[in-house]
């Protein structure tokens, strides 16, 4: 009978066990979204910042986690702007572009994932050919904007679409 009770304590410690860890993960992965969403912006501006969220992002698992994908897949384009080896430039923007796709499409409604391709290929070098999306984005995320009930958002967008529209760019 012990031996029954002690198999048993030694499952639930395991479970609890299983249970921290992936509680501790889900918060790690949650900060670093936090954290990359709150400084996409420096990515693309400071080889440096860009720099320490690849690595972050690399030992990540994103495959259950579409905007944590899309984040970065925009890192990995970010990437491919600092990076001084003109093939693994070519590298990070392939991976990035497939990355972020993905995540749009496996996510297709959700207005954050499409605002961020938005932003990031109204920006990029028309030659790199990576613009197709850019219209049915713009007008997805316009279209559902007033749903996201997040004012700071909100205003992000129409900041966003204000100076890219101003800049020639949309």
């Amino acid at each position: 009978m012990s031996d029954i009770v002690s198999i048993k304590f030694d499952e639930m410690r395991a479970l609890l066990l299983g249970f921290v860890l992936f509680s501790n993960v889900c918060f790690a992965q949650k900060a670093l979204l936090d954290s990359v969403r709150k400084n996409i912006r420096q990515v693309f501006q400071y080889e440096s910042v860009c720099f320490e969220y690849y690595e972050s992002l690399e030992s990540v698992d994103v495959t259950q986690n579409n905007t944590l994908k899309a984040y970065k897949g925009a890192v990995e384009l970010g990437m491919a702007r600092h990076h001084p080896n003109p093939f693994k430039k070519m590298g990070f923007f392939s991976d990035g572009k497939d990355n972020l796709d993905e995540a749009v499409n496996a996510d297709y409604e959700n207005i954050e994932l499409r605002f961020l391709r938005l932003t990031i290929q109204t920006y990029l070098p028309s030659f790199l050919g990576y613009s197709g999306d850019i219209e049915s984005d713009k007008d997805f995320v316009l279209s559902n904007l007033k749903k996201t009930n997040n004012p700071t958002f909100q205003s992000k967008v129409k900041g966003f679409i204000a100076q890219a529209e101003e800049n020639g760019k949309l």
